[in-house]
């Protein structure tokens, strides 16, 4: 019986993993396709919403189809929920975690309104669900296809789910009317383009640096070769130069601290066939700089202050301009402001060449040299 017991134990701990991995990080088709219907049942509840309080509060009609969709849409997430609370590792985390107090505020009252004779207004705790759009989304964004417009679509969808809660908000006499804002959303427009353009020079000019030191290096090489002594070890460090230009980003620290012990490996050689003077000088210093280049990026702080300043640009954009002007104009500053974020990160890190990189530095005087064409 322990056994028995034991084998139902790592089954049991083997399917939760499956199960909360299908519902936060699909893989498959299926759990892609199941996310994508959450996502649409999340709109459903909001498009409801607002179809019941502008349209519908003071009729009858429809108003059982309204009820029967949304009951339909709360049996779903409470399936949900319940699965989730069987599977989790750790309930009390998940329970107190952000994300478990939306599942929860979002399902339970309306579960007790449908069991319990209790008058209880659900439309507000309903509106919680808006908040799973960000979760979905960052879970179907790790499946997202390449490109520009794959990184912008989940942020878009936020903003347009955040400004539909907003949209049913407005309809409130309470609801503040911002007006004025015009000076200030201009301001900070023209600062978040100055701040991306300076961003984007300074990626830019790294980029065209890395491929002038590449052939500067490939030029002192296609000198040096014709000495018979050297031509191994050189064509032995160009090859090792090259792979540590491609290699992935985690350990590429390393990849370059050995790169120099091989640099320093190669001038022995050289000074041991009595090579020198101002060729193998620019060598060492384009290769200095080229390592240092490989390395370099802008600083978190300047990052870490551009996103935070786009975030706050768009949020504001949502709450300031009302009804379906401000959907348009949110979704075309998140198209237009992230798009640029996100391809100037891009350009950030030009020596990445993994897929779904927009923008790669170009190697072809050191691919042609090593013979690789």
């Amino acid at each position: 019986m322990a056994g028995y017991a034991r084998a139902l134990a790592v089954f049991l701990k083997k399917m939760s993993s499956q199960i909360i991995d299908f519902l936060d990080s699909p893989k498959t088709k299926l759990g892609k396709l199941f996310s994508v219907f959450l996502l649409i049942l999340i709109y459903l509840t909001v498009v409801l919403v607002i179809v019941q309080e502008r349209f519908f509060e003071n009729y009858l009609i429809y108003k059982y189809e309204i009820n029967l969709v949304e009951n339909l849409i709360l049996f779903v997430f409470f399936i949900e929920l319940i699965v989730r609370l069987f599977f989790v590792k750790n309930r009390l985390k998940y329970i107190f975690s952000f994300y478990g107090m939306v599942d929860i505020l979002a399902v339970v009252p309306g579960i007790f309104a449908l069991i319990l004779p209790i008058p209880l207004d659900s439309t507000w705790l309903r509106i919680f669900r808006i908040f799973r759009i960000t979760r979905v989304l960052k879970m179907l964004g790790k499946n997202q296809g390449n490109g520009i417009i794959g990184k912008i679509v989940p942020y878009a969808a936020i903003a347009v789910g955040y400004k539909g809660v907003l949209v049913i908000f407005e309809g409130y006499g309470w609801w503040p009317k911002i007006e004025n804002m015009n000076i200030a959303i201009s301001v900070v427009g023209f600062s978040l383009a100055v701040l991306l353009s300076a961003k984007l020079n300074v990626t830019n000019s790294r980029i065209f640096q890395i491929e002038d030191a590449v052939c500067r290096i490939v030029g002192s090489m296609r000198d040096m070769q014709s000495i018979e002594t050297i031509r191994p070890a050189m064509f032995r460090w160009s090859h090792l130069l090259y792979e540590a230009l491609v290699h992935p980003k985690e350990g590429k620290d390393e990849v370059v601290d050995q790169m120099r012990n091989e640099t320093d490996l190669l001038e022995e050689k050289l000074e041991a066939n009595n090579i020198g003077g101002p060729n193998t000088a620019g060598f060492h210093r384009d290769v200095s700089f080229l390592l240092h280049k490989i390395l370099a990026k802008t600083p978190a702080v300047y990052d870490g202050f551009l996103r935070i300043i786009i975030t706050i640009y768009i949020m504001v954009l949502i709450f300031a301009i009302p009804g379906i002007g401000g959907l348009i104009m949110a979704v075309l500053m998140v198209y237009v402001l992230g798009g640029m974020y996100f391809l100037v990160e891009d350009m950030d890190d030009p020596l990445s060449y993994e897929e779904g990189s927009f923008i790669d530095v170009r190697l072809d005087a050191l691919e042609f040299f090593n013979g690789k064409k």
